[in-house]
């Protein structure tokens, strides 16, 4: 009779955790992270009850819990990891590249505009080349596409300020991370230090925090003999060694004025060549591929009209007789393009009349600096296509990238549906489990109580 209560404990024992384990499956169906888990049930080993004729009689001795294990996919959950990288590499890259198409290409606000009505107001004072109003309006759109210019710098310079901003509170983002991965390292070797085995909802935990950094860089991950994970950045960097997270920090670059370089804060060795993945990477990528490149035709641009502007302003005379001068000046480009004259007078609409005089209402330079505006003047471009050849170039990066953007989306969707039909919690399965335990233990209990019964009956006869 202590056999059958013995069993049918086993059975209670067994079945709670069973119910146990289920419970908590359903309790984190929306936890993101988690994989489900399953208590692996098998049966004690037999009690030997003697020698019979033609062979040996066993009894059975019930149920345990040899385990509870988690559902897990290793080569699921890294390829989900992957595809996170690159969405949040591509993301980033089209967040930025949109700011700065808006910068570049707005048909209200860009340089196009202030181009056509600077060159409208030269035209205007070769049609009057002795009106002061005329020559007044010139000087006024000038100014307004000196602003333009230095406007636009000044907006290219507050994105890559941005984008710095962002990418040194990600590096704090990603230490943060590679701290707690390494503090849960220590606490899955602890546990398995007294139980054998490591809690599944650390490894899932783990798992997570791996997964949020994969969307903030580009890593990979080793798995160690004492349960550890090793987690590494760009081409190798160490960022977790067992208990240990490796710092990374940011610094001003000494290769490119006025962005960062990511680098190891003990070692002050420079990683960022080798980070092409995750946010960190969309943010590097698009400051050196797309703006360093928009900002440098920019004033490529810039120095462009200043110089070819100025040629031809030099080889007229002004109203005075006098010869032209520089009309703009840009020194460094476009941060620093300015009018440089104030006097209207001293634009330089005529040419010489051979005796050093211009000719009365002579308009032949200004006519000539009008032309200017169609002519290939900049690497075989007029200044309309060199300003079109930088907003297209801003649009293609911004257009692939947003195209990438959309596969690799779907690519990650598909891999995390292929990953949670092996790890994620299924309602419906996990309400069948929870009957199916429930009338398992209502049976064990069943069984302890019939022994309990024999036992009580048996103990009265031997009472009497």
């Amino acid at each position: 009779m202590v056999d059958v209560l013995r069993t049918g404990l086993s059975g209670l024992r067994a079945f709670q955790r069973a119910l146990a384990t289920t419970s908590h499956n359903i309790a984190n169906a929306n936890t993101a992270g988690y994989s489900r888990q399953r208590a692996a049930l098998t049966n004690n080993l037999p009690a030997f009850m003697g020698r019979h004729e033609t062979n040996s009689h066993y009894i059975g001795t019930g149920v345990n819990v040899q385990s509870v294990n988690r559902v897990y996919d290793d080569f699921l959950t890294r390829k989900t990891r992957g595809y996170n990288s690159n969405v949040g590499q591509l993301e980033t890259m089209d967040q930025w590249i949109s700011q700065l198409d808006g910068v570049v290409g707005n048909k209200d606000t860009g340089l196009a505009p202030a181009i056509n009505q600077f060159f409208a107001a030269v035209q205007d004072a070769a049609n009057s080349p002795a009106s002061l109003p005329a020559r007044q309006a010139l000087l006024g759109k000038a100014e307004a596409l000196a602003a333009r210019f230095q406007e636009m710098n000044g907006q290219m310079n507050a994105l890559r300020e941005g984008a710095n901003q962002t990418l040194t509170h990600t590096v704090g983002e990603i230490n943060t991370l590679t701290e707690n991965i390494a503090k849960i390292n220590e606490s899955i070797v602890r546990a398995q230090g007294s139980s054998g085995g490591a809690p599944p909802d650390l490894l899932d935990q783990r798992d997570q925090l791996v997964a949020d950094l994969a969307r903030k860089a580009p890593i990979s991950t080793l798995a160690q003999a004492d349960g550890t994970l090793s987690v590494f950045i760009g081409n190798g960097q160490p960022l977790v060694q067992g208990h240990e997270a490796i710092a990374l920090e940011t610094a001003p670059s000494a290769s490119s004025q006025g962005a960062l370089d990511v680098r190891v804060k003990q070692t002050g060795a420079v990683l960022t060549d080798s980070l092409h993945g995750g946010e960190i990477g969309g943010l590097l990528d698009f400051q050196s591929q797309v703006l360093a490149p928009a900002q440098n035709q920019l004033d490529a641009l810039a120095k462009g009209v200043a110089a070819t502007f100025n040629a031809q302003h030099k080889l007229g005379k002004d109203l005075d007789g006098k010869t032209g001068e520089n009309f703009f000046s840009a020194a460094t480009g476009a941060a620093d393009f300015k009018v440089a004259i104030t006097d209207p007078r001293k634009f330089a609409a005529a040419t010489d009349d051979g005796t050093g005089n211009p000719a009365p209402g002579d308009n032949s330079n200004a006519l000539k600096l009008v032309g200017l505006q169609t002519q290939k003047t900049i690497g075989g471009s007029s200044y309309q296509e060199a300003h079109r050849q930088m907003v297209a170039e801003v649009g293609t990066r911004g257009s692939a990238a947003s195209s990438s953007l959309t596969v690799q989306t779907a690519l990650l969707e598909q891999a995390t549906q292929a990953r949670d039909s092996v790890s994620g919690v299924n309602l419906d399965e996990e309400a069948a489990n929870l009957m199916k335990y429930q009338q398992a233990y209502e049976a064990a209990a069943k069984v302890v109580q019939v022994g309990d019964s024999i036992m009580q009956t048996v103990l009265d006869m031997v009472r009497r």
